[in-house]
């Protein structure tokens, strides 16, 4: 339970943060820092592939959820709902940015990740919240850039 609430709170804590760099970010350095997160959440993927006895599970686990997710239609329905909160909240003559689409890449990203996922089962099973840790600092980064560059 730890390890969830560390997580929400880097979130919120990111938002905030992002939200008060809101266009004093170039889009060079957001670009960047995402690359690095991209590569460290590669990097923890790898790494827990090659230390697991099984690579077929993952294969299979990954596959059945593309499955499920398209069926579904995740993506979809989440684009949709970040549309109607976007036409709700959106004032008259403000400049349009994608509320939609960044609920959906947040949503993704925070949420329905595999570091998500794993981190809540893991520390629910067995009381480790090392990958939520992990995961915290990686969403602290990320809402950063996500809230200073969407808004």
């Amino acid at each position: 339970m730890l390890g969830t609430i560390v997580n929400s709170v880097a979130v919120i804590i990111g938002g905030f943060i992002g939200l008060c760099l809101k266009k004093g970010l170039p889009k060079k350095m957001s670009d960047s820092v995402m690359s690095g997160v991209a590569l460290c959440v590669l990097y923890i993927g790898i790494s827990g592939c090659i230390k697991g006895q099984n690579a077929l599970i993952p294969v299979i686990s990954i596959s059945i959820g593309a499955i499920i997710g398209t069926m579904i239609d995740l993506d979809g329905r989440l684009k949709r709902l970040g549309d109607s909160v976007e036409k709700k909240f959106q004032k008259p003559g403000e400049e349009k940015i994608s509320f939609a689409e960044g609920f959906v890449s947040s949503a993704l990203l925070f949420c329905v990740g595999a570091m998500a996922i794993m981190g809540a089962l893991q520390s629910g099973l067995t009381g480790n919240n090392q990958t939520l840790y992990t995961k915290s600092v990686l969403d602290f980064i990320s809402a950063i850039v996500f809230a200073a560059s969407m808004g």
